[in-house]
């Protein structure tokens, strides 16, 4: 699982600054003790000279310092074991003074048995799931607000299907994707008209395999293809786009949306056959959105891009009438 940098450093800095308050909070309530309970001060600051005593007794052994060290552990289980003692008979928990934490697992560390905790796992999603949600509208593109009533039930003789029935079978394929989406999930193409659904539905899947901690890069196609154009040319802006293209590049799921309506050059052509090419070695899955049909994408790009497409991608092809125009109709 590819995790994105900038999102995981904001989690790991929450949970440091979490640990932070609890040492704060425990130091005051020990201070708080010490003037009730004067030998809880002088217990601490035995307990605190532990390791210097340690690498004392070792360097004027000179010869097995073990016998030592076992008087130095001895001692201080002791003065742990009064500690405890001298909190409950002044009627406080044990650990009245151990700093508190938000995750038994990890102790707020955010990670356990050398592996990110589930803590960092969830509050990960969450804070991903916040950012898509600036850049599309996951909270109520959701499928189960989908509206299969767009879509007609008349069938088109061309294609021997309604709409709705092709709408149905896209649906499915989608949500599978979703719910069940990992490595090797394989990559879909959505295409046809404006204003059928495609970004809608990828914004589904995109809100569903956040919430499942897996990383999720969506960007239109003439912001991907800028961002590399301001990496090449060392634009004002580089640094923040050289972010950008490897979250791209390194993302669980990259979602292109609104491919066929960025300026067609050979720039964006290698650009985009140099993402392609990159995320299907490495079996990253893609969403591509476009207006484009598919015998179209070889004139526009080039017979290597569309092979890639058309040979790695499942096709979804969306029918019926613009979902704007209807909705401009029920409202008035």
């Amino acid at each position: 699982m590819a995790y994105d940098k900038t999102i995981l450093s904001a989690v790991l800095r929450q949970l440091e600054a979490a640990r932070s308050a609890h040492q704060a909070d425990a130091d005051a309530r020990r201070l708080e003790l010490y003037d009730h309970i004067p030998r809880l001060r002088t217990i601490d600051r035995e307990l605190q000279g532990t390791s210097a005593r340690a690498i004392r007794i070792a360097l004027d052994s000179g010869g097995n310092p073990e016998e030592a060290i076992n008087q130095l552990r001895d001692r201080n289980l002791a003065l742990q074991e009064e500690k405890r003692s001298l909190l409950v008979e002044n009627g406080f928990s044990p650990d009245y003074l151990a700093p508190a934490v938000d995750c038994p697992f990890c102790s707020d560390t955010g990670y356990q048995d050398g592996h990110l905790c589930s803590c960092v796992r969830k509050k990960y999603a969450a804070e991903q799931t916040r950012r898509l949600s600036t850049v599309l509208p996951i909270e109520t593109d959701t499928f189960s607000a989908f509206r299969f009533d767009y879509y007609s039930n008349a069938v088109d003789q061309r294609l021997g299907s309604s709409p709705r029935y092709v709408m149905h079978n896209n649906f499915n394929i989608c949500r599978e994707f979703a719910d069940s989406f990992g490595e090797y999930s394989g990559n879909l193409l959505l295409f046809g008209s404006s204003g059928l659904g495609k970004t809608f539905l990828s914004s589904c899947i995109a809100r569903v395999v956040s919430d499942r901690g897996f990383s999720v890069a969506y960007d239109t196609s003439i912001h991907v293809f800028s961002n590399f154009e301001e990496v090449k040319f060392n634009g004002a802006n580089c640094e923040q786009a050289a972010l950008s293209l490897e979250k791209y590049r390194a993302a669980d799921l990259l979602i292109l949306d609104d491919l066929g309506t960025e300026m067609a050059t050979a720039f964006t052509t290698s650009c985009l056959y140099d993402l392609l090419n990159t995320r299907l070695m490495q079996h990253q899955p893609i969403i591509i959105n476009t207006n484009l049909m598919p015998n179209e994408l070889e004139k526009r790009y080039s017979p290597a891009i569309a092979s890639r497409i058309l040979g790695e991608f499942t096709m979804l092809r969306f029918l019926g009438e613009d979902i704007r125009r209807i909705r401009q109709r029920e409202s008035r």
